[in-house]
């Protein structure tokens, strides 16, 4: 699973991170090619130019998805234009700040290895730190005001690129987490129901019933268990085909699960019911549900089909394994059949 959560963070990231480091670095690199157009150093009007161009293609790449492409020209151009700057207008200009802004944004892209994000760093931080030891004045005299707003709007823009990188990684943690979290949800409803009737499958069942045997005892609520069994379900499937059997057990399931109660598919075209009341009045309970099965029909290829049930009905007032009420149950559903079918037994 944390492949496929890599893998999909990943894909969300590079698409987000591409658009807004493209906008981004575009905008600002077409900013600094007027500027430096209007100052005259030619040399840093054509590197930004050129960077223009390359982020103008770069969208190019993220639509093959070339993002590894994309991320290897992303960090050359960012290094090189904050070295070639600051060589030649001076550390003042805060130009460098662009490096610490990629040393910290190839941790972000997940489609660099370990390897390459350790190896981008260090390379980074050694050029950070020659030109922190080796530059200062640069080539081209600006104003010192003129200086001084370079400067702030240089560590501006790294500041809104370290939190759009962070920002977008976020979004992308959070919506794969849900995504995952949806995923999981389905994943155990899957695990915990019948897939053609949708009422809880018998592993399940078993449990959640043995936890209400245990609360029904704690809070001194009689409680029982009802094993139901359509009648001649094969003659069904054997002259109407096993559609039309599986579409009776779908009708029976939504009737049985509008009780008010813990339905489970007990197996094939058995049923079981959980129920409690404090009066004790489970034989009706079940005896409505017979009667409202009885008396619905059921719909087919334009064929109009009645259905019955037996059910096998066990009461308890005390504690007793699920095991043991089941068998009682059984024992009257088998007791029901024999005894012409279509009718609620208990002992």
């Amino acid at each position: 699973m944390g492949t496929i959560y890599e893998s999909r963070r990943g894909t969300l990231y590079n698409e987000r991170i591409t658009f807004y480091g493209n906008a981004i670095a575009w905008m600002v690199h077409f900013l600094f090619c007027i500027l430096f157009w209007r100052l005259d150093v030619t040399s840093l009007f054509l590197s930004n130019g050129l960077s223009v161009i390359y982020y103008t293609i770069s969208f190019y790449f993220v639509h093959k998805r070339w993002y590894g492409i994309f991320f290897t020209g992303l960090f050359i151009e960012v290094v090189y234009n904050a070295m070639i700057s600051t060589f030649i207008l001076g550390w003042g200009v805060n130009m460098h700040y662009f490096i610490l802004m990629m040393a910290y944004g190839v941790f972000f892209m997940p489609s660099v290895t370990k390897t390459q994000r350790i190896l981008a760093t260090l390379l980074a931080m050694v050029i950070y730190s020659i030109l922190f030891i080796f530059v200062s004045d640069g080539q081209v005299t600006i104003s010192a005001s003129f200086e001084q707003a370079l400067g702030l709007f240089c560590i501006l823009s790294t500041v809104m690129m370290i939190a759009g990188l962070s920002f977008i990684f976020e979004s992308a943690v959070v919506e794969v987490t849900d995504e995952l979290e949806l995923s999981n949800e389905r994943l155990q409803i899957l695990a915990s129901t019948d897939g053609l009737t949708g009422l809880l499958n018998r592993k399940i069942g078993q449990e959640q019933v043995a936890e209400a045997v245990d609360r029904a005892v704690r809070e001194h609520i009689p409680y029982a268990i009802a094993l139901g069994d359509i009648d001649r379900f094969k003659s069904f499937n054997e002259t109407y085909g096993h559609d039309c059997g599986d579409r009776v057990l779908q009708q029976v399931a939504s009737i049985l699960s509008d009780s008010d109660g813990i339905t489970v598919r007990w197996g094939g075209e058995e049923f079981l019911l959980f129920l409690t009341d404090p009066s004790g009045n489970f034989y009706e309970s079940i005896e409505r549900i017979r009667r409202t099965i009885e008396v619905t029909s059921f719909i087919y290829e334009g064929e109009r089909l009645h259905v019955t049930m037996t059910f096998g009905l066990a009461i308890r007032h005390d504690f007793d394994t699920v095991a043991e009420i089941v068998k009682e149950a059984d024992d009257a559903l088998r007791e029901g059949k024999r005894n012409g079918k279509n009718q609620v037994r208990y002992t």
